[in-house]
């Protein structure tokens, strides 16, 4: 299945997402990558597959949520390492620096990251989508300080609300410990749900 296209939906109904997921995956032939509960009491659906039938499943979606829709992000083609964010082991190897980008919503923190790993030599540490921090969603990224620096700037500048943009930070060679944590130490426990992260290919 060609994997490079993604979409997402936010509905601010649980009941009338559960509508919205359904009617998506008997629209098209499309992978469902998550259907989770994020606060306020909204279901995110995100899904991917070929472009057009990526297009296809988020015309409906869109017609179904209605009134209840809350966002939507529809990326053609997505970048192959924001595309594999959703598998659930994290990357290893060190980080010489790392950059975060935390925003208000679900589909500008998307946005955001595929502009970012366009823009440089960096890779995706960490994705985590509304899930237990109140709907908003962070990505951390590591590269060479020039990289995580020129990623962030690109970043900021795919989020096309200004008021969606809560934080950004870069640390130049973060702690050991903290990196760790977000980069494949030892003793990493799986990520809770709603943290999704990538697995690098060899």
């Amino acid at each position: 299945m060609d994997t490079t296209s993604l979409g997402l939906i936010e509905c601010g109904s649980l009941a009338r997402g559960s509508l919205v997921c359904d009617a998506m995956l008997k629209t098209a032939h499309v992978h469902l990558l998550m259907a989770s509960p994020v606060s306020p009491g909204k279901l995110l659906i995100g899904i991917n597959g070929a472009i057009a039938e990526v297009e296809a499943a988020m015309e409906k979606g869109l017609q179904v949520c209605e009134e209840q829709l809350v966002d939507a992000l529809f990326l053609p083609r997505v970048h192959a390492e924001l595309a594999r964010a959703f598998h659930t082991s994290l990357a290893a190897g060190g980080v010489a620096a790392m950059g975060v980008v935390e925003t208000a919503s679900v589909s500008s923190a998307l946005r955001a990251a595929d502009a970012s790993l366009k823009a440089a030599q960096v890779r995706l540490l960490s994705l985590r989508l509304g899930a237990g921090i109140g709907g908003k969603a962070v990505y951390h990224l590591a590269g060479e300080v020039a990289d995580v620096e020129a990623a962030v700037e690109a970043g900021v500048g795919a989020i096309r609300i200004s008021s969606l943009l809560v934080q950004t930070a870069i640390l130049p060679r973060p702690h050991p410990d903290f990196a760790a944590y977000l980069d494949g130490g030892a003793g990493q426990e799986p990520p809770p749900r709603g943290v999704v992260s990538f697995e690098e290919e060899e």
